[in-house]
This record gives structure tokens, sequence and C-alpha cells, in this order.
């Protein structure tokens, strides 16, 4: 890094012309945005499963993921999927059912954008300048292949009897 008015320029950015414009623009309009990282919520339901958090909103992701919408449209896809199963007498059953089948793919998804800013932040600059397809962004066939509405309907019976398991095991 090097500072220039109060102005932190990365090192991989001296190049003449982005210099310049940084130089150029007025220090009132720089912003230092940082990204922020939230470890996983315990749950993603209220105690009785009436309220669900979704999105961004239960389960936030770096924008080196490059999943957050995709994962809320899934997030809105499984449950509407969990809601039609359960039927309207079983609102609350469809919510539990639908944070069990969500909860672990999330997170799971939200490591691949961890592991990719790590990869970005502490890049060896000099073999990406001979090997530049090493920063490419890995694109995991099991995230990105994955139909979420077939998946809630193929799995929500099994995992509802999961749960009636444990509830019988508590």
């Amino acid at each position: 890094m090097f500072y220039e008015a109060d102005v932190v320029v990365p090192d991989v950015s001296r190049d003449p012309v982005v210099v310049e414009l940084v130089k150029m623009t007025p220090p009132e309009r720089l912003f230092d945005y940082k990204l922020v990282f939230r470890d996983p919520l315990p749950t993603f339901i209220s105690p009785l499963a009436r309220t669900a958090l979704i999105g961004d909103a239960a389960h936030p992701f770096l924008p080196t993921s490059i999943q957050g919408a995709s994962q809320a449209m899934e997030d809105g896809v499984v449950l509407a999927a969990c809601l039609d199963r359960a039927g309207k007498g079983k609102v609350q059953e469809a919510v539990r059912v639908w944070e069990r089948i969500r909860y672990e793919r999330v997170h799971k998804i939200q490591q691949t954008g961890i592991t990719t800013r790590e990869q970005w932040h502490k890049a060896d600059w000099d073999a990406i300048w001979k090997d530049p397809e090493s920063m490419h962004l890995k694109r995991e066939a099991w995230i990105l292949d994955f139909d979420a509405e077939a998946d809630a309907y193929a799995s929500y019976d099994s995992v509802r009897e999961k749960q009636a398991e444990e509830s019988r095991d508590s």
C-alpha cells in the first residue's frame, strides 16, 4: 500500500491511470466500505416457527461468494415448496422443515465466499501475472446445478420424519 493525500491505494493499483483517478477524486467522495461478516445464526426461525428470516437477513453473503441473491431466491422457492407440501394447516411444520433443508447448504456456500476472499486478499500477484486463470472464480457444480425446488419436494417427508423422531427422543 502507499498513501497519497490520505488516500490508501493498493500496490496492485499503481497503474498511472488509476492513481491519477484516485488523486482527482475529492476526498469526501472516496469511501472505504468494509465488508462485514457475521457468524451464522443458530436458527432462521422464531421459537414457534411463525416467522422465518430469509436471504441476507438469515445468512449474509460476502460479495466474493457471488451467491447472495441466488440463495435468497432458493430460500423463497424452498419455502414455497415446503408450504405447498405441508398444506394450510401445517405452516409451522413447513417452516421447520424449510429451515432444516436450507441451513447446512447456505452455510457451506457462505464458506466459498470466505475462501475466495482469502485467496484474493492474500494473492501472489507475480504468480497471477504468469497465470491469470488462477484468480478465476470457482464455479462449483454442487451450487450452480442444484434444483432447490425438486430437492425440497424430494426431501420434505424424510426431513419431517427425522424432526419428528428427534422431538420424540428429547
